[in-house]
């Protein structure tokens, strides 16, 4: 029969006690104390979360003694550790000879440490419900045969036998489990979820309504004392955790329909890690004006405890800002996205929203810097959170395009027409608008300076060879249309004097082209005045173009063939 231990003293059974007189005696009695003290003191150190130190003990301690009963602490400090198929593998082996609790305890400890793993690898299916389920079985054994010995289980347990659902033996196991240590705000937090859990089932039965009160009560009451040790722990982890009792706190209250005392939760969760939150779906459960004022809460109690410097509340300020936008806050939006993005740069979409908040308040070139700075901190991203709400962001965006065009603002349309072509690159009308305007700017600069500099005469150039690039896109996707003929035409013809028979034969297409369609009976109305001025400016292009080819080929002439 192995003896079996239990913290802090080693108790054998009565046909193998010792005599007390004699020296080897004596030395085996120190040994058997040794290996005592060894187990208590790993133990100790698996409580603490040191399972490498844990091990050192164990190993020292089954040198002394090999017995399953001190076996089974090294192997429990392998699983803690991660080394659950080794142990599994160790465990396998000693059933074959061996029986009893501590293979219980073992394969218990190890099944529940494998399905978190399975959890935390992204592993889906029936594997990890029986990977739990067998958790269970063993552990339930285990602590039954030995609830003192084996005490560290029914935390695991409770943690199992809630992902299986089975709520009964999940609740008993948590309240044992911070029986056996009080002072374990994990196992609060865990009593928590379990009584929250049967609340969610017994609330909506009738009959139930004393139980669901019941377990809303003793899970509001497990959160609460979570977090004030969480509050009062110096672990790294403590801060996360303290913030999830809050919110689950909060949950709490939101399932009883007492929003505003949830969002008070919520926003003492969210000062404490602004990182921890779910903002989607606490928007979701408590509607744009109490997410607002969350929000705010969260973002006055976050800067009192930590001040206005630190940047741990960007991600809240850019929810704030987003919140606000929401409910058409939009200067308290600006003010918040602002914030956000001065503390975390990679927040580049708050510009976006910046925009839409200026745009909203009739600030029109504020609009457009904002929409600027955004897709000057990153083009790809500007257009993903303008194609996010592309219907009305186009018909934005029309509508400024449209106040700026003929109002010596073209570098302004032409940006806002670039946007657009960026949301909906197969558009024809983009690219037009956008070679309109880029040409027309170099046309205004060119009659304001006759003189140009070198550097004046470069900036003009290259605005023309950026309209000529978006007339030909606008042709590539409508390579009939009269107008974008005619416009691809002109840029070679007078202001790149370059490719002149392109030029002509775009223009001949255009005016055969607006002919056609002008010769229509069912041409929409406001599109045939636009064909007419593209056959009228056409035909007197071609006329221009035809003269100054004439020109060309008699200085060529004239100018007689050089000599070979």
């Amino acid at each position: 029969m192995n003896p079996i231990f239990s913290l802090p003293l080693l108790l054998l059974p009565a046909s193998a006690a010792l005599p007390l007189a004699g020296p080897a005696t004596t030395a085996n009695a120190r040994a058997l104390e040794s290996v005592a003290e060894l187990v208590a003191a790993g133990r100790a150190l698996l409580a603490e979360g040191r399972a490498v130190d844990a091990q050192v003990k164990f190993e020292a301690a089954v040198k002394l003694d090999g017995s399953l009963a001190v076996r089974q602490w090294l192997l429990r400090s392998w699983i803690a550790q991660g080394r659950v198929n080794d142990a599994l593998n160790e465990i396998d082996g000693l059933a074959k000879t061996e029986k009893g609790s501590a293979l219980d305890y073992l394969y218990g400890m190890a099944f529940a440490q494998k399905a978190k793993g399975y959890i935390a690898e992204g592993v889906s299916g029936g594997i990890i419900g029986m990977a739990f389920g067998d958790a269970v079985e063993f552990l339930k054994k285990a602590t039954t045969a030995e609830p003192v010995l084996y005490g560290d289980a029914f935390a695991p347990l409770a943690e199992s036998a809630w992902y299986a659902q089975d709520l009964e033996t999940a609740r008993a196991a948590a309240e044992k489990a911070v029986a056996l240590d009080a002072k374990s705000a994990d196992s609060w937090a865990l009593l928590g979820r379990i009584a929250f859990s049967q609340y969610q089932g017994f609330q909506s039965d009738p009959t139930r309504v004393p139980d669901a009160d019941k377990s809303w009560t003793a899970a509001h009451d497990a959160f609460t004392k979570a977090h004030a040790l969480y509050a009062a722990s110096t672990e790294p982890s403590a801060r996360t955790k303290g913030a999830e009792s809050s919110t689950q706190i909060g949950w709490l209250y939101v399932w009883k329909k007492q929003t505003g005392e949830g969002a008070k939760r919520f926003a003492a969760a969210i000062a404490i890690d602004p990182s921890a939150t779910d903002y989607g779906q606490l928007r979701g459960s408590l509607g744009d004006e109490a997410f607002v004022t969350c929000l705010e809460d969260a973002a006055k109690q976050y800067e009192t405890s930590n001040g206005k410097e630190t940047t741990g509340d960007a991600t809240l300020l850019w929810w704030l800002g987003f919140a606000r936008y929401a409910a058409k806050q939009y200067e308290g939006a600006e003010a918040a996205f602002t914030r956000a993005v001065a503390k975390a740069p990679d927040f580049a979409n708050s510009w976006y929203y910046v925009a839409l908040a200026r745009y909203f308040r009739q600030d029109y070139d504020g609009a457009i810097a904002g929409f600027r700075t955004h897709y000057g901190i990153s083009k790809e991203d500007a257009a993903a959170s303008l194609r996010a709400n592309q219907d009305e962001n186009l018909r934005i965006l029309d509508y400024m395009v449209g106040m700026k065009a003929g109002k010596a603002a073209n570098l302004d349309a032409a940006f806002l027409s670039e946007l657009q072509t960026l949301m909906a690159p197969d558009v024809h009308r983009y690219w037009n608008n956008l070679g309109l305007f880029l040409r027309d700017e170099g046309e205004a600069r060119e009659r304001r300076n006759r003189d140009v500099t070198a550097e004046q005469h470069k900036e003009i150039q290259d605005l023309y060879e950026r309209s000529y690039v978006a007339y030909l896109k606008s042709l590539e996707l409508s390579p009939d249309d009269p107008n974008y003929l005619n416009d691809a035409a002109l840029m070679l013809h007078y202001h790149f004097d370059r490719e002149l028979d392109q030029a002509r034969a775009w223009y001949v297409k255009a005016a055969e082209m607006a002919e056609k369609e002008l010769a229509r009976k069912d041409l929409d109305k406001d599109v045939r005045p636009l064909r007419e001025i593209a056959l009228r400016d056409a035909k007197n292009n071609l006329r221009d173009l035809d003269k100054i080819i004439e020109a060309k080929k008699k200085a060529k002439e004239g100018a007689g063939t050089p000599p070979q």
